[in-house]
């Protein structure tokens, strides 16, 4: 519970230098013993150090990137984790708790409620239950798989085509376009035809919505 006289040892990682001295002064006013702190790119080694009994991690999830070395993080530490980020909650979070996170709260946790969930996790008391683990699971096994489709279907394009919707992405209209490759507005208007038959869309507009997709997690 918040405010116990046991005092908990734990690990701290974060995206940035600023939080995590930001969490560790937070902890040390209640009473919690920092042992270790990496960035979330560091060895899982660095957070054992000291034998803390649980961790925490802080982290946006604002690339796809930045989410694979979070995960890789939660599976090497092996220690049971809380992990506090920005990402909405769905698939993001179910992702981190496939990896092996015992709870993911919002960024917007309050103190209380984090040291709660720290003494749970240090305790071995998961902070989902069943039911929200297999949902959460689920959400990111349809995002993951979501997200391999999309690089197969960009990955299909030609190179004048993922030009094409890189500047489409950018918000560049047809005729600036046509313009800056030197061609007529037709020929860029087939090249598009054929980035939405690829991507099995409509319009422009869903074909950037999927490209934004594939190129980072969503935020809402």
């Amino acid at each position: 519970m918040a405010g116990s006289t046991v005092r908990l040892r734990v690990a701290v990682s974060a995206d940035e230098t600023m939080t995590i001295d930001a969490v560790r002064v937070t902890l040390d006013e209640r009473g919690i013993i920092v042992t270790a702190t990496a960035a979330t790119d560091a060895d899982p080694a660095e957070l054992l150090v000291g034998d803390p009994a649980a961790w925490l991690v802080v982290t946006d999830i604002d690339e796809w990137a930045q989410l694979d070395r979070v995960c890789a993080l939660v599976r090497g530490v092996r220690l049971p984790g809380v992990a506090l980020t920005t990402a909405p909650r769905g698939g993001l979070w179910g992702a981190l708790i496939e990896a092996g996170a015992v709870e993911v709260l919002p960024a917007d946790t309050d103190s209380d409620r984090i040291e709660d969930s720290l003494r749970d996790a240090a305790e071995g008391r998961q902070g989902h239950s069943p039911a929200e683990v297999e949902g959460l699971v689920a959400q990111w096994h349809l995002m993951r798989d979501g997200l391999a489709r999309m690089r197969r279907l960009v990955g299909s394009l030609t190179a004048r085509e993922h030009e094409v919707l890189e500047l489409l992405y950018a918000g560049t209209p047809v005729a600036q376009i046509a313009d800056r490759f030197g061609v007529a507005q037709t020929t860029v208007r087939t090249q598009v035809k054929s980035i939405l038959r690829k991507f099995g869309v409509g319009s422009q507009l869903a074909a950037v919505a999927a490209y934004d997709r594939f190129l980072r997690p969503p935020r809402s």
